[in-house]
């Protein structure tokens, strides 16, 4: 009995030692306590982007702002968190996260603040290919003239654009859409030839013509009639065919007449080329008479305008010449021959009215689209009969369809030019200011869109009548005025009339 309480004894001193205290072994550390779980957050625009910058608050207990990658992070305070985030440029957004997700990463999308608007000319015509920029944004017009910014900010909203004056508004960030008009530039310029750019005397009376006169910009031969480009080109097809004759640096040209506040326009022959013509007789217009490269009355070849490939190489001068500092590129001879015998040329495309126009127009849009984001204008020299005639003259030029495919048309209205019974005069020469005025005010109704006209005038003397002075070149000029335009006086020796000229203003 005595040994059987003993052992009873014994048995609950030891279930009292298995259920009491654990023993702390000297030496041994203490249990870390459990980290506290993060929550990431990733800040995104409705296109998936992430959204740098933008300042987050974990409900009322954190705030951080987003890396590069869109990421801001806090703890988790282990209830629900209302996560908001403000960026510039976009509406705040927020997001309610009720427990913590397995990966420990939400999304919060910001919806960008966007502006919208349209660019009109005076007339109200959209205005393709200007520069809209509100504080570090720039876009492009399309070819209605609309623009949308996003992630705007408010601001002021300024346009640019080759051959207009700048416009600019106050943005106070709430209208969701804006509309600017801008005013031509009215352009009063005279042209010279490649070697007189090149001769530093002759070119510092250009200049000299500028600065004393209303002349505020001057047109500059790039490459002329029979092909010739007149500087050290990067244009490798212009060396390889023999076409280079270095008269002088563009570069230099260009200073000279940004530094007199002077707008700088340079001439491009584009499709009659000789060099071309021999180099490339492939791309030229073909003679089905002859079984080879056509060639005007004068002896020239012209390339095929419908096969895209001929194309290429005057693009790719305009480019360069944009990149080199002109504010306008002036295409001439853009058109199909007519002076030669054009019944037995051959084209790769179609070559009847509708062909010869749409290809005309296709080509000029392509060089705007090239163009007008670099920041130059685009400027066609058609025939001066196309204001008076509906038909395209065999030239593949007519100014309804011209008026939606340049910024500048420069019709060539030299009163020489028009026979015996134009407008009503038995020689046409001799009534200058009359023949202007006419033709403009043929033609003028029927631009349909946002082409600014800037006809070429004469400053020459050649058919019937007295020979051209002060009094036939103002009455020209004057006739232009009127009609609120600018003009540009041709001379093919580039020895103007100054007499003719206001001082400068």
């Amino acid at each position: 009995m005595r040994l059987m309480r003993r052992l009873l004894l014994l048995f609950g001193l030891v279930l009292t030692a298995c259920s009491g205290p654990s023993l702390v072994v000297v030496g041994e550390g203490v249990p870390p306590a459990p980290a506290i779980p993060e929550i990431e957050v990733v800040v995104i625009d409705t296109a998936g982007v992430p959204v740098t910058a933008a300042a987050v608050s974990f409900g009322s207990l954190d705030r951080a702002d987003t890396d590069e990658g869109g990421r801001a992070s806090s703890e988790w305070p282990r209830q629900p968190l209302t996560i908001s985030a403000e960026a510039a440029g976009f509406y705040p957004g927020s997001v309610e996260v009720l427990e913590l997700p397995d990966t420990r990463v939400v999304h919060l999308e910001l919806e960008p603040v966007i502006l919208a608007g349209v660019v009109r000319t005076a007339d109200g015509y959209g205005l393709p290919g200007a520069l809209v920029t509100l504080g570090e944004q720039g876009v492009f017009t399309d070819f209605a003239g609309d623009f949308i910014i996003r992630r705007a900010i408010a601001g002021t909203v300024t346009v640019e654009k080759a051959s207009y004056d700048d416009a600019s508004l106050e943005w106070d960030g709430e209208a969701s859409e804006v509309a600017l008009a801008l005013e031509p530039r009215v352009i009063r310029s005279i042209r010279a030839s490649g070697p007189v750019v090149g001769n530093a005397e002759r070119w510092a009376e250009l200049l000299a013509v500028a600065e004393a006169t209303e002349i505020n910009a001057i047109v500059v031969d790039i490459k002329d009639e029979s092909g010739r480009v007149f500087h050290a080109t990067s244009v490798a097809t212009a060396h390889d065919i023999g076409a280079v004759t270095v008269m002088y640096d563009p570069r230099n040209a260009v200073a000279d007449l940004h530094d007199r506040d002077l707008y700088a326009i340079t001439r491009i022959v584009t499709f009659q080329d000789r060099f071309m013509g021999a180099a490339f007789p492939e791309l030229a217009v073909w003679d089905s008479g002859t079984n080879e490269a056509w060639t005007t009355g004068g002896g020239q070849a012209f390339m095929d305008a419908t096969n895209h490939d001929s194309w290429e190489y005057p693009l790719a001068l305009a480019v360069e010449a944009c990149e080199l500092g002109f504010n306008e590129i002036q295409f001439d001879y853009v058109r199909f021959p007519t002076d030669g015998p054009v019944d037995r040329a051959v084209f790769d495309g179609p070559a009847d009215q509708s062909g010869r126009v749409s290809t005309i127009s296709a080509f000029l849009s392509e060089a705007r689209s090239q163009l007008n984001p670099l920041g130059c204008a685009v400027a066609a020299d058609v025939f001066a009969v196309i204001l008076s005639a509906s038909g395209d003259q065999g030239l593949g030029q007519r100014v309804e369809e011209l008026a939606g495919s340049v910024d500048v048309i420069s019709p060539m209205i030299y009163p020489s030019h028009y026979s015996t019974g134009w407008f009503g005069f038995e020689c046409p020469n001799s009534n200058p200011g009359f023949v202007v005025a006419s033709a403009l005010d043929d033609g003028l109704p029927r631009i349909n869109g946002p082409a600014i006209v800037r006809p070429w005038i004469q400053d020459f003397t050649f058919g019937c009548g007295d020979p051209y002075g002060e009094a036939e070149v103002r009455s020209q000029i004057d006739a232009v005025e009127q009609r609120d335009l600018g003009w540009i006086l041709w001379n093919a020796g580039s020895s103007f009339t100054e007499e003719a000229l206001d001082p400068d203003p």
